[in-house]
């Protein structure tokens, strides 16, 4: 623990140091990363520093609602002479994506984030691996900076930690989680807002997207595993993004019997995995064998190989952990 404070403080010892920001989140960006790194944005700002936020990908619509989502940068778009980058939320280097390279030019490279499988590749890094979300941590960094929060902050924050825990169901949900959301809805976080957006209003092209992936859905292995695998055709006929995609995993995850759930959408870049479990099984693990990452019972990766011949794969994976498991 003393290891771990001392390593706080020499994170917030460059923090405070630095004059030019880029806060940088991980490609596919999400409610924690984006939360996380607008929050940081404007107790930042608030500390009279220069800040953008940086990221390889679009913010998903329904966080277009979060304070500063708009100015949002693409790596192509980001300054050249930053003192300082932070990773926020980014579990390994390559989740970068083309923002690495704004990454490595900064003299001073810091990480935050929550992920069990970060190999701390900063020069100072502040991770609590197995945390509820990077929010939470994001929360303890403003507070440690002496910067008081506000409601944009805590609208920012609260978006991480919901969705990062389900809407505070999923078992990471701690404590703490908690005392800091109460303390985030003290600012003036408006929740039923907040929850109506995120939860209770989907896009038509999503609403088609489910349809689709009930239809493709099946299980293997004994009904222990569900699996959905996406073409680019479906995202052709509905107009669904791949953000909008994402969490259809956790259809699979919820039919009684499966213990494992796999989502495969077919992208440009490779066939997307996104890996769920019930505990006590893990997917951390299945994604790191593929170069992937991310938490115990919620982690993805990528794949290069033809659809099914990629799903195969993983399938496999989680064929020999079960059998483990057995």
């Amino acid at each position: 623990m003393m290891q771990e404070m001392q390593k706080f403080e020499d994170w917030l010892c460059l923090a405070r140091k630095a004059k030019k920001l880029a806060l940088i989140s991980h490609v596919s960006p999400d409610g924690d990363t984006l939360g996380s790194a607008l929050a940081l944005r404007l107790a930042f700002l608030s500390m009279g520093k220069a800040v953008d936020v940086i990221c390889d990908g679009t913010a998903p619509e329904n966080l277009a609602f979060l304070p500063g989502v708009e100015c949002l940068k693409r790596p192509e778009e980001a300054d050249h002479d930053y003192d300082t980058a932070i990773a926020v939320d980014v579990s390994a280097r390559e989740l970068l994506g083309k923002s690495e390279a704004v990454f490595d030019a900064a003299p001073v490279r810091l990480v935050i984030d929550h992920h069990a499988t970060n190999p701390a590749y900063g020069q100072a890094n502040f991770i609590r691996r197995g945390e509820s979300a990077c929010c939470l941590l994001a929360f303890d960094a403003i507070k440690a900076l002496g910067v008081a929060l506000d409601k944009d902050m805590g609208t920012c924050l609260m978006a991480g930690m919901s969705t990062d825990t389900g809407h505070f169901q999923y078992p990471c949900t701690s404590a703490a989680t908690l005392r800091a959301a109460g303390e985030l809805l003290d600012t003036g976080v408006d929740i039923s807002m907040l929850t109506r957006i995120l939860y209770r209003t989907q896009p038509l092209a999503r609403v088609n997207m489910t349809r689709i992936a009930y239809q493709k859905l099946h299980f293997v292995l004994d009904g222990q595993v569900g699996v959905i695998k996406l073409t680019k055709e479906d995202f052709e006929e509905t107009g669904a993004t791949m953000g909008q995609a994402d969490g259809l995993v956790n259809k699979a995850l919820e039919v009684e019997g499966v213990r494992m759930a796999v989502l495969a959408s077919e992208r440009e870049e490779g066939i997307k995995m996104s890996l769920r479990a019930v505990e006590p099984d893990t997917v951390n693990d299945i994604a790191l064998i593929f170069g992937g990452g991310g938490h115990a019972q919620a982690a993805g990766c990528t794949i290069k190989a033809p659809l099914d011949e990629a799903t195969d794969r993983v399938i496999a994976a989680m064929a020999k952990k079960l059998e483990q498991n057995a």
